[in-house]
């Protein structure tokens, strides 16, 4: 005999209907009717005897036949939790942040949490803090982002600057080490051994980046690729007496951990102004912008350092810019440093439709694709009728 097993719907009307179709004249199955179906359909013979009971009581109650429908989706349907959006809607945020705690205000089981989240019922989202923004600093934000537009007289519409002669100053923060690393090693390879004298206080060293966009070809071949260099600010200093590592006077280097504006200046003086002349393409603008953000050890743009820069007969004219544009460029290649300065330039559109909040998501423009496919622009097109408004806004508040 053939183990039980669930039948479908369609299985289940398929033998009411061959049952009928065999009855004989006292309105039973012909004998041997049920031993071929459960053969036919690979049940045992109870089965088909209950389906045969139930179409009878069927017939005597409604003296008609009722669809059968399968006893597992009857199952399923009865043991599923209904998603209440209103009830979800209406938790605290407070309690938003586990699972259990959600589980909790609803009344359900964690399992029900973790289905809804698979079939994307509920989604996950990690929320950033965002900055107090008073009516300067929006003020501040449109006044920037409306900097970078020019007007286009052949298409009757405003766009974002090429930004060739553009160069994105910003620091980083890197640790000498981690307090745990992660290694692949063969079957039997040592393990490496590494030690420091406290885990609270692991060297770190800061590095300045200096990059600029990126520059193609029509045949799509690298001519600029944006990256300027990126250097550490260390010292090096005499080792005040001897040990087992060196000797009394040696030279040693260490991380300035106090980073002033004598030391960018120095930097700027020493690496950044000299690799920029050797990097920087001859096809480009002489005129170039140093775009920083707000941090205080910045030099300013009326530094006197930057003031003799352009009093001296150089080959390029270094002008200084702030924002509050923070953006990390370093390790990236030609083509993610495009993409990053399309994503900035949709970002500044997100603010100035906003009046220059932060509560926007970074739009999606499928950017991957569309290098794929040569269709990524340089630059995009705005609305002349948002940046019209930007800019009554702002005289008007001026």
């Amino acid at each position: 005999m053939a183990p039980s097993k669930n039948l479908s719907t369609q299985q289940r009307t398929q033998i009411m209907q061959k049952l009928l179709f065999a009855l004989n004249k006292k309105g039973k199955p012909v004998l041997g009717t049920i031993n071929a179906l459960a053969i036919e359909f690979q049940v045992c013979r109870k089965t088909i005897t209950c389906l045969w009971n139930e179409v009878k009581k069927q017939m005597m109650n409604n003296n008609k036949i009722i669809k059968l429908n399968s006893k597992r989706v009857d199952r399923q349907a009865s043991n599923k939790i209904h998603f209440d959006e209103e009830k979800f809607k209406a938790i605290k945020y407070e309690l938003k942040c586990t699972q259990h705690s959600v589980a909790k205000q609803i009344e359900v089981s964690q399992t029900t949490m973790c289905k809804w989240k698979n079939n994307k019922v509920i989604r996950k989202h990690t929320n950033a803090i965002k900055p107090t923004l008073n009516e300067n600093n929006k003020l501040h934000w449109l006044s920037f982002a409306l900097s970078k537009c020019e007007y286009d007289e052949q298409n009757d519409a405003f766009r974002f600057k090429p930004y060739t002669n553009i160069v994105h100053i910003d620091e980083k923060h890197f640790y000498l080490t981690r307090e745990t690393q992660t290694y692949y090693l063969a079957p039997g390879e040592v393990e490496p051994h590494r030690e420091c004298h406290s885990k609270r206080f692991i060297p770190k060293i800061m590095f300045i980046c200096a990059v600029a966009k990126p520059i193609f070809t029509t045949n799509g071949d690298v001519f600029f690729d944006g990256k300027i260099g990126i250097w550490p600010f260390i010292t090096q200093e005499p080792a005040k007496r001897s040990s087992k590592n060196r000797k009394r006077g040696e030279l040693q280097t260490k991380p300035i951990q106090s980073i002033t504006k004598e030391h960018i200046r120095a930097m700027f003086i020493t690496n950044v102004l000299p690799t920029l002349r050797e990097k920087w393409s001859q096809g480009l603008s002489k005129h170039i912008y140093i775009q920083q953000d707000n941090a205080k050890p910045y030099i300013a743009h009326n530094d006197r350092f930057i003031q003799a820069l352009q009093y001296q007969k150089v080959a390029y004219n270094v002008t200084q810019l702030f924002t509050a544009v923070n953006n990390a460029f370093d390790n990236l290649s030609p083509h993610c440093l495009r993409f990053v300065f399309i994503t900035l330039q949709a970002c500044m559109i997100e603010v100035m439709k906003r009046q220059g909040r932060f509560d926007y998501h970074i739009p999606h423009m499928n950017k991957t694709k569309a290098a794929r496919e040569d269709t990524l622009p340089d630059y995009l097109n705005m609305e002349k009728q948002l940046v019209l408004l930007i800019h009554f806004n702002i005289y008007s508040q001026s």
